[in-house]
């Protein structure tokens, strides 16, 4: 039932509309009734109306100014005005301030069942394009968490403005919060859980139950706190017993109480809930969306120099000190470039130098591992290998064994010797592999800003020759494919009634969903809308 508002100075007038048509019959119910503009306004106050009826020439307030307010406050109101012969030149400006249609006093039923009827329609319209846009927004809102974990995982793999610029427009889109002030203060918190018990051993069932129960919670503890506007969690597929925290701030007192409030809940709501010990590695303070990854890192630094065993502790991040000050520059932008050359014995050797050169501290030495674990573990994805579980390379665990430089440059040279035989074999392979994971970069990224010099700078390839060496393992260009994965992406969008073409376009990384029709068509035969409606009509056979 639509709910009705009588609006009318005359009391005649109001009862004789209640009763000239079946209003139930019609599906609407008067609900209430007014003798001027202002008694409407506050019968509008106290209770949602879909149709209001209102005379123009009233006491108080008139129905022209009634309507002009309405049409402010209450835009999805529908308004039928009554009007004379004699005021017959109000009806015009009642019309441009918003009413849906006009009934001449007396009024005959016919025509009022008939402009009753034709509002009733537009009601009906009204709704269902509300209704789904809310299921379009829900549905929108559903997906947000996995596409916003995707972009920071995306941001801390890689540092320097050229990675960034496509980034920086997705931040925005995906309203990423704590990084949509680009010149905020951010830091990292790894948290991660251990326990006496083997409930997180590799494998399904139970540890992978288990697993998922902790990163609910993790992301609960952020909504619950009301830091959700300053705090982002999420997972890293490469450390599936550590939940991270991004934490923002506009000031360094301001973000060490965040860290501080966050790590307290943090501790308290995993030991209520879960029964383990948690270790807490709190990161030091960066400025700037350029510094993600280097905050990021300084926070899993300082959770490898954590204790083993299932003991609760929190570790700060020291301030960087020699050998990570010189790798997280130019050392390590060096040994990324000897990885793709698969040089190994020159990767070893600049190893060698970082490690022999001056007498390093334990810290120093596990610091300087993780660092270079990292690195190996980047070469493995930029390159497609089929390698094992490099996550499994070091742990807290393992990494106090290595109590001297040579042992960690052993132990790193053994890793760097199964990543540039990997690298040599797929070289051999004419680029098979490298062309594999740029494809599979493509499949999993579609929907952003890629372009082929950025897959060449991210995969450490020649843009001439990965262009050529896609076309050659593909049989089409990076453009063409690029193209026919968003459509193909498309869809199977499209198979979702609820989903309007402009938020199909904006999903899938088309620019507008005039571009997405014209490029549809080209490759299927048929617009959006008919194909669609093929489909539609194929599963209802």
């Amino acid at each position: 039932m639509y709910n009705v508002l009588i609006v009318d100075d005359e009391q005649e007038i109001r009862t004789g509309l209640k009763l000239k048509i079946d209003w139930a019959g019609m599906g609407f119910f008067v609900a209430g009734e007014a003798k001027d503009g202002q008694e409407a306004l506050d019968k509008l106050e106290e209770t949602a109306y879909d149709l209001m009826i209102t005379d123009i020439k009233m006491p108080v307030m008139s129905g022209l100014e009634l309507l002009k307010r309405c049409s402010v406050k209450y835009p999805f109101l529908k308004v039928i005005v009554l009007s004379g012969f004699d005021d017959f030149h109000f009806v015009k400006a009642a019309l441009q301030c918003g009413a849906r249609d006009y009934m001449l006093k007396p009024v005959v039923r016919s025509e009022m069942k008939e402009i009753i009827l034709k509002v009733r329609d537009e009601i009906d319209d009204d709704r269902n394009k509300q209704t789904e846009h809310s299921d379009t927004q829900w549905r929108l809102s559903q997906s947000l968490p996995a596409v916003r974990e995707q972009l920071m995982l995306a941001l801390i793999s890689d540092e320097g403005e050229e990675h960034l610029l496509p980034l920086r427009s997705d931040i925005a889109m995906l309203q990423l919060t704590p990084l949509m002030n680009e010149e905020a203060l951010i830091r990292f918190l790894c948290v991660e859980i251990r326990s006496t018990a083997n409930r997180f051993e590799t494998g399904e069932g139970q540890s992978g139950l288990f697993r998922l129960a902790f990163q609910m919670l993790s992301r609960e503890i952020v909504e619950n706190s009301r830091l959700e506007q300053a705090v982002f969690a999420f997972p890293h597929p490469s450390y599936p017993n550590i939940m991270n925290y991004l934490i923002s701030s506009d000031t360094v007192e301001q973000g060490e109480q965040r860290m501080l409030q966050l790590k307290e809940l943090v501790h308290e709501t995993l030991k209520l809930h879960l029964k383990v010990e948690t270790v807490i590695a709190v990161g030091e303070l960066h400025e700037g969306l350029s510094t993600v990854r280097q905050a990021f890192l300084s926070a899993l630094t300082a959770w490898s120099r954590s204790q083993a065993g299932a003991i609760t502790q929190t570790i700060y991040a020291d301030k960087v000190t020699y050998p990570a000050e010189k790798l997280l520059l130019e050392v390590e932008k060096r040994l990324l470039i000897l990885l793709e050359n698969a040089e190994l014995e020159r990767f070893v050797h600049t190893i060698e130098n970082m490690l022999q050169s001056r007498k390093v501290s334990l810290q120093d030495i596990y610091s300087f591992m993780l660092r270079v674990v990292l690195l190996l573990d980047q070469a493995v994805t930029k390159n497609g290998l089929a390698i094992g579980q490099t996550q499994d390379w070091i742990f807290p665990i393992t990494q106090w064994s290595f109590t001297t430089h040579q042992s960690a440059i052993a132990y790193l040279k053994e890793l760097a010797m199964i990543v540039t035989e990997g690298i040599k074999r797929s070289r051999a392979s004419g680029g098979t592999a490298v062309a594999e994971a740029v494809r599979q970069y493509i499949d999993a990224h579609y929907m952003n800003e890629i372009s082929l010099s950025m897959l060449a700078d991210r995969f450490h390839i020649n843009t001439t020759y990965l262009s050529e060496l896609f076309k050659k393992q593909f049989g089409s260009t990076f453009s063409e494919y690029l193209v026919q994965a968003r459509i193909r992406k498309a869809s199977e969008l499209l198979a979702d009634p609820n989903l309007r073409l402009a938020d199909i376009a904006e999903l899938v990384g088309f620019a507008n969903a005039s571009y997405l029709s014209s490029v549809f068509k080209k490759m299927y035969g048929v617009s959006p809308n008919e194909y669609r409606t093929q489909r539609a009509e194929e599963q209802n056979r």
